[in-house]
């Protein structure tokens, strides 16, 4: 492994490497070759990432499958990773994904991911875009059950301001994963309460899904380059054309602008590891490149004047 960077996880006691790899998306999906999964996972193992993130409602349970297969054909020590998995997504009867937090369930799915992942524990075991009422004292206390029995070491919380605002400094919660970027920037105060409450953060949508991605022209290539452009588009192109005004802030010699959005989020100290999303090994390369660099002055103070004048 090289030397890519790393930062406490919180109060956890474990170290993790800044950038970290999103086990989902395109990437989860039975149509993406596993030999190219395989490979972008290799090169994030081999660029040092210990960060793997996934969840078991990812491609009908298929992320977690193949993150588990492939770590065992790899080698890898899931002791040495951070393996973060997700609970509280579930699909029902008419196979539509809905919520689901019931104690006796998320028990239940946690178990379920244990088998697909292969694993004895898991590492990190995170609730799937919870609404603050779904932190009921009875879920917390199972959740720390899960923890005594010893088949989950750390929990956490992926989801949006207001559920991270509330889980702030709350038990059993040792990791909390807001979504942070350039075009998302009011989630750094989020990252600095939990920095202060003693909670590791780990960062979804670092490169805000994909809007700093290659060109358009180059999205258009191939399969996965156009599932995530519909994504991007799925809520109309004001994304898509907001990135467009804040790339001239991101402009630097010798960097790209998604190394550039990437090292901004970096730049928050309170931010343990960015979680990115890709099916290019050169892609992860290039990330963790800029992952070991600081961020430029310059672009620090165009990204602060960009956002002052939305």
């Amino acid at each position: 492994m090289s030397g890519l960077p790393r930062r406490p996880l919180g109060r956890t006691g474990r170290s993790v490497s800044v950038l970290g790899l999103g086990c989902a998306s395109y990437w989860a999906k039975p149509r993406f070759a596993e030999a190219r999964a395989r490979a972008v996972l290799a090169a994030a193992l081999e660029a040092g990432v210990t960060v793997l993130d996934t969840g078991a409602s990812y491609a009908h349970g298929h992320a977690e499958r193949r993150l588990g297969r492939l770590l065992r054909e790899l080698g890898a020590d899931p002791e040495a990773l951070l393996i973060g998995t997700k609970a509280g997504t579930v699909r029902d009867r008419h196979g539509r994904l809905v919520k689901e937090f019931r104690a006796e369930s998320v028990i239940a799915q946690a178990e379920a991911s244990l088998r697909a992942l292969g694993l004895e524990r898991l590492p990190l075991l995170q609730l799937h875009g919870p609404a603050p009422d779904d932190l009921t004292d009875d879920l917390r206390r199972a959740l720390e059950d899960l923890r005594a029995t010893g088949k989950v070491a750390l929990f956490g919380i992926n989801g949006f301001a207001p559920v991270i605002r509330q889980a702030i400094g709350m038990a059993p919660f040792d990791v909390l994963m807001p979504f942070l970027s350039v075009m998302e920037p009011r989630s750094a105060a989020l990252v600095a309460d939990a920095q202060a409450a003693g909670q590791g953060v780990l960062v979804a949508g670092p490169l805000a899904r994909m809007a700093f991605a290659p060109p358009l022209a180059r999205w258009l290539t191939r399969p996965s380059g156009l599932w995530y452009l519909a994504r991007a588009l799925r809520h109309g192109p004001a994304p898509l054309l907001r990135a467009r005004a804040l790339r001239p802030a991101l402009t630097a010699p010798g960097w790209t602008p998604a190394q550039l959005a990437l090292a901004w989020v970096l730049d928050h100290p309170g931010v343990a590891s960015a979680v990115v999303g890709t099916t290019d090994p050169a892609h992860i390369a290039a990330l963790a490149e800029a992952a070991a660099r600081p961020l430029p002055d310059d672009v620090r103070a165009a990204v602060t004047r960009a956002h002052a004048a939305t």
